[in-house]
């Protein structure tokens, strides 16, 4: 029997642990022509969310576009992902005899084009039609077409910009200004998706940023335990495995009702278990999803100084109120300086926060693997 759990982003008709109350919600923000700031830290499926979310709104005629601004580098790179995302939706909407008319009195910065793949044959692209206009050009006027298109074509339009706090990493750029000018003005719902929280939530409620209160704050929550569990007994009976609901708690126990994990650790457990899942199938499967992650784990402490990585350590071990005591310091050969450096560049990166006066390690697992589990 196939394997029911999956360690990749759940495609929108995949079975899906709860989020009705989420999904409902965030429907209505985007009916209503809201723009919402979803947040959360890696790994709690908002991306499996955002694309259930917008495969529903497309049944009900909404033209959906996602971009992702993960590692782009350029204000170039930024107007290609934006205009790319909105060709392939075009291209998917419009009859083979349409294609290529209608829209393209419209949109003329960028032109769609067709590159030879040794995979498929061929890969859909987009390039500008001026090869020296300057980069925040090219998204100003790509914005300004789109803009236009929803007015008069007036469709309803969903548009998410997934880690859209990457933008605010090109330093001395305009983008958010841009960006900000143009979605004032469209009738169209923008949802902004993040996971490194600090930097996206600094960009919404600082006064001196454009996008200031312009958005609708949604934290994304851990998944209801209850529903967790079930979802998992559900699943192994899928699997044509059973699995009681004490063991399905522990599993939820386990990870804390982090999506990413209780996927992971599901799908561990299924492959090393027998016809009945046993609580001592839990820690083997831990262990062999941990075994699985180390190789990101490693590239991301690789990436840290010294004292970030012995930070990491100390609260991985023992989360604590007082980062600066001088007994916690002490303990674990830390200095003030160290600490408040490490602390600021790690909050930085969502990898540690200070959750109900407790400053802790923000992914559960990363913790286990620091603390040496």
């Amino acid at each position: 029997m196939a394997n029911p759990f999956t360690l990749r982003v759940i495609p929108p008709r995949f079975p899906f642990c709860n989020r009705t109350t989420e999904l409902k919600k965030l429907y209505s923000h985007a009916d209503n022509k809201a723009n919402v700031v979803l947040f959360s830290p890696r790994r709690y499926g908002k991306t499996s969310l955002i694309r259930r979310l917008q495969a529903d709104l497309s049944d009900k005629g909404f033209f959906t576009f996602y971009i992702d601004f993960f590692m782009a580098t350029s204000e170039n790179e930024i107007a290609r992902r934006i205009s790319q995302s909105i060709y392939s939706v075009l291209h998917k909407r419009e009859s083979l005899l349409n294609r290529g008319v209608r829209f393209l009195k419209t949109f003329k910065t960028f032109r769609p084009v067709f590159k030879p793949s040794p995979e498929s044959g061929f890969f859909f692209s987009v390039e500008p039609v001026s090869s020296v206009m300057p980069g925040i050009d090219l998204i100003d006027n790509v914005m300004e077409e789109l803009g236009i298109f929803i007015r008069k074509e007036s469709i309803n339009a969903h548009i998410v910009f997934d880690e859209f706090q990457e933008i605010s990493e090109l330093k001395k750029s305009s983008i958010e200004g841009v960006l900000r000018r143009h979605i004032q003005e469209q009738q169209a719902s923008y949802f902004f998706v993040g996971s490194r929280r600090r930097i996206l939530l600094d960009m919404f409620n600082k006064k001196n940023r454009p996008f200031y209160q312009s958005a609708i704050m949604y934290p994304l929550k851990p998944l209801p335990d209850k529903e967790l569990v079930s979802f998992l007994v559900e699943r192994f009976k899928d699997g044509e495995k059973n699995c009681s609901i004490r063991v399905a708690e522990k599993i939820s126990e386990k990870v804390l009702q982090y999506p990413y994990y209780a996927q992971a650790l599901a799908y561990n457990i299924f492959e090393i278990s027998g016809d009945t899942v046993s609580e001592d199938d839990i820690q083997s499967g831990f262990n062999n999803m941990l075994a699985s992650e180390r190789y990101g784990y490693e590239a991301i402490v690789q990436g840290l100084t010294g004292s970030q990585i012995a930070l990491l350590k100390a609260l991985a071990v023992n989360p604590v109120s007082k980062i600066l005591s001088t007994e916690y310091m002490n303990r674990y050969r830390l200095s003030a300086g160290g600490i408040q450096y490490a602390r600021d560049k790690l909050e930085k990166l969502d990898l540690i926060e200070k959750h109900n006066n407790i400053w802790k390690i923000v992914d559960p697992v990363f913790g286990c693997w620091l603390a040496g589990y």
